[in-house]
């Protein structure tokens, strides 16, 4: 895109998508298309700016605070289901690992109240669906945690949407999690609600939510120990043991997960120790962590395929590192 004057507004190295790596803005065209994407009528062509956009906050070249006001102002206007969901992804993945509490703080309300209007008042069934999860995911207050308790008491519904029994559950999740005051007794409900064997993974997956150290220990010890609760049950869980939130509970646990990698790959299936690492490694966001993990690697006689998929998966932790480093 040109000037009237014949000099370019910004360049951007991957047009067409013809080619496969990653293609950030350089400083001059990023201040461009930050202030001007909301121009940009051509959905392939925001799907690339938007995509560069969030590879310039994981190089820490773009303040992740600036990616969700950007977000917050051209999301309720974005009318393509792929796009909108995966930029609410993103937004909500910088609120969680990039940005400082007091910054989430400030901005989850906002994308909470967002993700409410337009839950109830999008175009689309499939949109108003794109928006609940929204809601879900960036739960922050006690306000918007009451609109998902009211969502699965049938208090309030999304129009013409019904909830699947998998997205009650992860709902159930997100209120566990932060320790909801009704946490326990919309768990409770919903077992009473659903006793298939489906409904009882899940529960197991929602209670090992639980922001508790008996909690965790009962469930760590039982990942390494029990062979009673069906594999998937557990790789399914290692999320909600693992919440963002909980990196504090949860970092004693870094070291004796990465301890146990061996014994991981004799006993679990193939994919099992790939979410193990993520997990376990994905949960934190601390320099202590990024340390530890590290350390680990440095000291630890591993097997090359296991060293490898700690080295790939720490890569994020190393970012999210970088990133909160330089934006405070």
């Amino acid at each position: 895109m040109t000037s009237q004057a014949g000099c370019p507004l910004y360049v951007f190295a991957n047009d067409q998508d013809e080619a496969y790596g990653r293609f950030p803005l350089d400083p001059l065209s990023r201040r461009y298309v930050v202030a001007h994407l909301g121009e940009t009528a051509d959905v392939f062509q925001r799907t690339l700016l938007w995509g560069s956009l969030w590879e310039s906050v994981r190089e820490a070249e773009l303040d992740p605070r600036e990616y969700i006001e950007l977000a917050l102002r051209l999301l309720p206007m974005e009318d393509d289901e792929a796009l909108a969901r995966s930029i609410i992804v993103r937004a909500i993945s910088a609120l969680h690992r990039y940005v400082s509490a007091e910054t989430r703080a400030q901005l989850a309300p906002r994308m909470e109240r967002l993700a409410d209007d337009k839950m109830q008042h999008a175009a689309s069934p499939d949109m108003r669906i794109v928006w609940f999860r929204a809601l879900r995911g960036v739960a922050h207050t006690a306000e918007a945690r009451a609109q998902l308790k009211h969502l699965l008491s049938g208090k309030l519904q999304v129009p013409g949407v019904e909830l699947r029994p998998l997205d009650r559950w992860i709902t159930v999740v997100t209120l566990v999690a932060p320790d909801d005051p009704e946490g326990e007794s919309v768990l409770a409900a919903e077992q009473q609600r659903d006793p298939s064997g489906d409904g009882m993974k899940y529960a197991y997956i929602a209670m090992a939510a639980r922001p508790n150290p008996n909690t965790k220990k009962t469930y760590f010890d039982e990942y390494l120990h029990n062979a009673a609760p069906p594999e998937d049950w557990i790789e399914q869980s290692l999320n909600a043991f693992n919440w963002w939130n909980q990196s504090d509970l949860t970092f004693a646990y870094l070291r004796p997960a990465l301890d146990a990698l061996p014994q991981v790959k004799r006993g679990r299936k193939i994919f099992f120790l790939l979410a193990w690492l993520n997990a376990f490694i994905g949960g934190q966001q601390s320099p202590a962590a990024q340390q530890q993990v590290h350390a680990f690697l440095d000291s630890a006689s591993l097997d090359k395929d296991l060293r490898s998929k700690v080295l790939e998966v720490v890569d994020e932790l190393d970012r999210t590192v970088r990133i909160r480093t330089k934006y405070k």
